[in-house]
């Protein structure tokens, strides 16, 4: 059943920190019932963890959220058409790569089985778009007057009947209600005061949440020397966990370019992360990328594109790992403050862009339910 608020709007003012997928969809939603909000974002673009590139290939690029995993069964309505495959201005296709190998031990195995089992996966991709384009063409022009960019939160109090939150450069905001949306990472690094503080089994909840290094690269080379999708160590490693590979993102795109996508997330990930420059970041790819396939990967090298999620400063990793007890992470502070993102959905359809989207109508409708 998809999730859809049919209820009495309340006269009330909400400040929406984070204009990530939650946040954008939270703001849908406010707009819809004529309820008074703000949306505060720390960086100077929305979107959050969904990032797009247009300029690099004859395709947009997804440096953020990329697929569409179907297997969550995260349904807000905002993306009920979309999520059925049915919306027009989103074709997708299934992602079930042909040629698949596997590097380990430093041979390299065709493993074509993996085929099969990606079948029934059901994870999807966009043909020409990308999910940055979902949420960006949320924001109407009325909506988008909402919006105050380049405005990171780092105190709210909620001692008062009102909520205070206020900015990095002390600007001061007022409202009945806070969705707070940003990852959950600052909140485990304080980088938001509360007055008075959160509870200590609140904050202990959030610290036991793993979120763990992430970062995706974009790599053009003049020949396709790659297969489709390339496993580095192990096929059968719990994706939860740490993902490393590299895919042809062109593939399904109608592409005439060669573009190689990596995608490396928990403690594989690290190695790249952890690096002092993006120079050296692309050093390290080509030198394991000419390790695997005799040198080409140099020979070949045009240009790159890098997007380490760990250092961007609102953001700081990937993605929550379920590791802590979402129910109390996503638990309303004194019917003030309320939680909303991939980690916060109690429904615990986390670690995806619907889930996220997800979250928001389940924070609201209890906002508006208690107001």
């Amino acid at each position: 059943m998809n999730i859809v608020l049919h209820l009495k709007p309340t006269i009330m003012k909400v400040i929406i920190i984070g204009a990530g997928a939650a946040g954008i969809t939270a703001a849908h939603i406010l707009s819809k019932k004529g309820i008074a909000f703000k949306v505060l974002e720390a960086s100077s673009t929305h979107g959050g963890r969904i990032k797009k590139e247009n300029n690099f290939a004859d395709f947009p690029i997804d440096l953020g959220a990329e697929w569409v995993h179907t297997s969550i069964k995260a349904k807000p309505e905002v993306l009920d058409k979309l999520l059925k495959r049915k919306d027009p201005d989103y074709t997708m296709f299934k992602y079930v790569p042909r040629k698949i190998q596997l590097f380990k031990n430093n041979t390299i195995k065709n493993i074509s089985w993996v085929r099969f089992i990606l079948q029934f996966i059901g994870d999807y991709k966009f043909v020409n778009k990308t999910w940055f384009d979902c949420f960006d063409e949320l924001i109407t022009s009325e909506i988008h007057k909402n919006f105050l960019y380049n405005t990171p939160v780092t105190k709210i109090d909620y001692s008062s009947s009102q909520v205070i939150v206020q900015s990095n450069s002390g600007k001061v905001f007022k409202c009945d209600k806070v969705l707070l949306t940003v990852p959950i990472k600052l909140l485990q690094d304080r980088y938001i005061e509360f007055i008075p503080n959160l509870s200590t089994d609140k904050q202990q909840a959030i610290d036991q949440e793993v979120v763990s290094d992430g970062i995706k690269i974009f790599i053009e080379f003049s020949i396709k020397f790659y297969p489709d999708m390339l496993e580095l160590n192990t096929i059968l490693k719990n994706p939860f966990v740490q993902d490393h590979g590299y895919y042809d993102a062109a593939y399904g795109k109608h592409s005439n370019k060669n573009i190689l996508g990596l995608f490396a997330h928990g403690a594989a990930a690290t190695k790249y992360t952890s690096q002092e420059s993006d120079k050296n970041i692309i050093e390290l790819v080509l030198k394991e990328l000419d390790s695997i396939y005799n040198r080409k990967a140099s020979k070949y090298y045009k240009k790159h594109v890098i997007q380490n999620w760990s250092k961007e400063p609102f953001i700081r990793g990937s993605y929550s790992m379920r590791k802590g007890n979402v129910k109390k992470i996503a638990s309303s502070i004194e019917n003030k403050i309320f939680f909303a993102g991939e980690a916060y959905n109690t429904k615990g359809n986390t670690i995806a862009v619907h889930g996220a989207s997800e979250s928001a109508y389940l924070a609201i409708e209890e906002m508006i339910k208690n107001s």
